[in-house]
């Protein structure tokens, strides 16, 4: 009966203690899905999961097959488990859902219900529940156990690539594997994949930089940031190359400017606070960035002691003009966003 961070969660299921009813939910939902998915693994035997795991999709939900479902014994098996993904709350009437809390109140010891959420957003702020959610979270926390994975900061997600590489006979420098994190937007989702890539292609020896450039797909975030990085620098060749490799489709250059114009913004600031002598954690702290995007002022208060206020300013000036080009004007929106680029480019330090 307690609200526990992912690490607690871990402790508590390896001493033996499975409530009836675990609520798992954050931003970090490749590990919400993980966790759940190997909980239930954990509690149902695979020779057993045809008659004793049950899956339930928050969409479609019908509390009557639930309520049924929740009242049924084991099939030859101690343990029942019913998963159920994204409920939809917004979309529960009043009854409903007083009726399905009536449900998850009166669950049998010999059964667990996992509620995972992987596919809806359910904050209303960057770390704060909305209403509901909230309310509900706190009816879960009376009756189980509720954990919120957050995004893991770069250097947590560095080590568990490390692990992982070890595993399969593979090395990395703490470097690497730090960008490798970055430029996966610190999403476990996302690193797993890579992963999988590296070792397949690697298979020994010593994943390097290159490797990861080679074969780890851009994020829009890190790429941006990239692109912010070589305009500023006035590297025309590199900014239109990295634009070509962001923007293969015309509707992604409103996505894309809309997260260069960001990787600016984190540049401004952080020249700001160089210029008041103040530091990184003044950043983080006074514009509350979460652990997976914490690199960006790392970055960012970096690089701009090499670049004058005026020009970062002059550079958000011309892409808010571009934006507004994009969003109201029939040009091609390629030739829009490179206008822009040379006109950053062109500008003095």
């Amino acid at each position: 009966m307690a609200n526990v961070s992912d690490k607690e969660l871990k402790t508590l299921i390896k001493s033996g203690k499975i409530d009836s009813l675990f609520l798992f939910y954050g931003r970090d939902t490749g590990a919400v899905e993980a966790f759940a998915k190997s909980l239930a693994n954990k509690l149902v035997p695979p020779e057993s999961a045809d008659m004793n795991l049950h899956k339930f999709t928050g969409k479609s939900l019908d509390l009557s097959v639930l309520r049924d479902t929740a009242d049924a014994y084991p099939f030859l098996c101690d343990k029942k488990v019913i998963l159920i993904n994204d409920l939809y709350l917004s979309d529960l009437k009043k009854n409903d859902l007083t009726y399905l809390k009536e449900i998850l109140k009166s669950l049998d010891e010999s059964t667990t219900v996992i509620i995972y959420i992987t596919g809806i957003d359910i904050y209303r702020s960057k770390t704060a529940l909305d209403k509901e959610w909230a309310a509900f979270s706190k009816f879960c926390e009376k009756q189980g156990t509720v954990c919120e994975f957050k995004p893991k900061s770069t250097a947590d997600l560095a080590k568990v690539i490390s692990a992982q590489l070890s595993k399969s006979g593979l090395s990395i420098s703490m470097s690497n594997a730090s960008y490798l994190a970055q430029v996966s937007l610190c999403s476990t989702t996302v690193i797993k994949n890579e992963l999988s890539k590296l070792i397949f292609y690697k298979q020994s020896g010593e994943i390097t930089k290159d490797d990861i450039d080679l074969l780890c797909v851009g994020q829009t975030d890190t790429d941006s940031f990239k692109l912010a990085n070589e305009i500023i620098a006035k590297r025309a060749k590199s900014s239109f190359e990295i634009l070509s490799n962001l923007c293969s489709k015309p509707d992604e250059y409103i996505s894309t400017l809309s997260a260069v114009n960001s990787a600016f913004c984190d540049l401004y600031r952080a020249k700001l606070a160089r210029n008041m002598g103040a530091g990184e954690n003044n950043i983080l702290e006074d514009f509350s960035y979460p652990p997976n995007l914490q690199f960006r002022v790392k970055n960012a208060y970096r690089i701009c002691k090499n670049y004058s206020l005026d020009n970062i300013r002059k550079c958000i000036l011309i892409l808010s003009q571009a934006d507004y080009e994009l969003k109201s004007k029939r040009t091609n929106p390629e030739v829009i966003f490179q206008k822009a680029i040379f006109k950053m480019i062109g500008l003095t330090k």
